[in-house]
């Protein structure tokens, strides 16, 4: 059987009920300047869940300072891809009043597929045995 982990089952929850509001939220909006704020806000939601795995994963890490660096390394380098691959998707709409709906929409989208990254690297391991472990970023957590 599966064993989901509480603090797992929780972030879950949380990002489904964010989802379902922001839904919510573009229902709602009539106007671009609404649009736009409700695209603000999908953002701080998923900025807000990636922030919450990267502090684990530098919890995970606390006593292994050789991978530490390596972690905030790729981290700031995520951020700059980021954030210039939306730059660049929604460089045709750049002045016009969707251009910031467009920007966050990718800054969201993405933000939301390197969350699934960070949730495997704090789930590796799980279960495994010691070479399935040894291939995992970061060491296993305590129980």
């Amino acid at each position: 059987m599966l064993k989901i982990p509480a603090a797992f089952a929780l972030l879950l929850l949380f990002t489904a009920s964010a989802q379902a509001s922001t839904d919510m939220c573009f229902e709602k909006a009539q106007t671009q300047a609404q649009l736009n704020e409700c695209s603000a806000n999908a953002l701080k939601t998923a900025d807000d869940e990636l922030n919450t795995l990267y502090r684990r994963m530098q919890d995970r890490l606390r006593s292994d300072s050789s991978i530490k660096p390596l972690l905030v390394d790729a981290e700031r380098k995520w951020m700059s891809f980021r954030d210039s691959e939306c730059a660049f998707s929604a460089v045709r709409s750049s002045g016009g009043s969707m251009h910031a709906m467009q920007v966050n929409d990718c800054l969201t989208r993405l933000t939301r597929a390197r969350a699934v990254e960070l949730q495997n690297h704090l789930a590796c391991g799980r279960g495994a045995g010691e070479q399935e472990a040894s291939q995992c970023a970061l060491p296993r957590a305590n129980r």
